[in-house]
């Protein structure tokens, strides 16, 4: 989604610049003004709320997030259409960061219906990972529902979308809570090479769930946990600043019976959170 033809610009905290200026305070209210800058407008808006969710500041992404959806009323259609996908996928991201996965299973996405492939992806994701913990044939039903949903917006999209990337990680995941480990491998791999084939090049397109990282969590809900360190370890080689694959690997390590290096990979989450939210903070204690 590219909204090149938005009419105004969100020039966050009134900075209508050539070039993504310095992010304001998460409370700081965008003015919609007449101008051609939009790419800038949606860049700075990504970068802003994508370094507040690397540094683990969901409140602030919140914030961000709030205060555009409120500025996008005064763009016109289809343009406000094409800034509420933008937004969606933002949000779905920050929900997905912040991994309540019991909360992600019943999620509606703000605007959803802009980016109609993003509640279902949360969901479906969601739905899985709980079947398998639960052991609830309920929530595996749920989960097929939205990679039914998923399945025709591919089908219309086609095989290179980011609805079918979408529909890969549902099925990926439907496969891991059914221990079926070698078909949620294969199916994760070829989301995460659609993941670089997509996304790569474009910061605008935030990829909400990582492939690799959603592997690599659940080789270690069941169990495989050398497998999953070096899945862990390939996302942190593409995303150094990833501390949920830090979170993971120290898991991972741990169980491995690899205190040392479980304990050099937490003290690396915590530097990288120094200045997280408190609930943030709490994970890497």
């Amino acid at each position: 989604m590219t909204p090149v033809g938005l009419a105004g610009l969100l020039a966050m905290g009134g900075a209508i610049v050539a070039q993504p200026p310095a992010c304001p305070a998460p409370s700081a209210a965008p003015m919609v003004a007449p101008a051609s800058h939009v790419p800038v407008a949606v860049l700075t808006l990504v970068r802003c709320v994508t370094a507040d969710l690397d540094a683990g500041r969901w409140r602030g992404a919140a914030s961000r997030i709030d205060q555009a959806l409120r500025a996008a009323i005064a763009l016109p259609e289809p343009d406000r259409s094409a800034w509420y996908a933008q937004t969606a996928r933002l949000d779905a991201a920050r929900r997905a960061e912040i991994g309540d996965w019991a909360a992600l299973a019943t999620v509606v996405v703000a605007h959803e219906d802009a980016l109609p492939w993003s509640g279902p992806l949360l969901r479906g994701v969601a739905a899985a990972r709980l079947a398998w913990a639960q052991q609830d044939q309920a929530l595996l039903q749920q989960a097929r529902g939205e990679l039914h949903h998923l399945e025709r917006l591919a089908s219309r999209a086609g095989p290179v979308s980011e609805e079918e990337r979408a529909r890969l990680l549902v099925q990926g995941a439907i496969a891991g809570a059914q221990y079926e480990r070698d078909e949620m491998q294969l199916l994760l791999d070829a989301a995460h090479d659609l993941e670089v084939r997509l996304l790569a090049g474009d910061e605008r397109r935030v990829p909400v769930i990582l492939a690799w990282e959603l592997q690599a969590d659940l080789l270690r809900l069941t169990d495989r946990y050398t497998a999953a360190s070096e899945r862990y370890r390939a996302v942190l080689a593409e995303r150094p600043r990833r501390v949920q694959s830090r979170l993971g690997l120290a898991a991972a390590y741990r169980a491995l019976g690899y205190t040392r290096e479980a304990e050099e990979t937490m003290a690396q989450a915590r530097a990288l959170w120094a200045d997280a939210d408190e609930e943030a903070r709490a994970r890497v204690r």
